[in-house]
């Protein structure tokens, strides 16, 4: 378990690095006229998904973590047959 968030925290750290830096390239640009600035439209898009979707799984891996430490967590019914 412990070996997948980290993973997971390093893909996010990579991915938030070349969204940054993709994302400063895109914001001075006006307009895509080379195959340089269409690659970097790409980065953009190839960091921004896995960040997201990462971003998105660690928070609620969190908020799973201390919603069970505080008792907050749904209980676990044992159904009787």
């Amino acid at each position: 378990m412990k070996h997948t968030i980290v993973k997971q925290v390093a893909l996010l750290t990579i991915s938030s690095i070349g969204l940054y830096f993709s994302g400063l390239n895109l914001i001075a640009m006006s307009s895509v006229k080379s195959l340089l600035d269409g690659l970097n439209v790409m980065t953009f898009f190839t960091c921004f998904f896995p960040f997201l979707f990462l971003s998105l799984n660690l928070f609620l891996k969190m908020a799973k973590c201390f919603l069970k430490r505080a008792g907050l967590g749904m209980p676990h019914f044992k159904s009787t047959n």
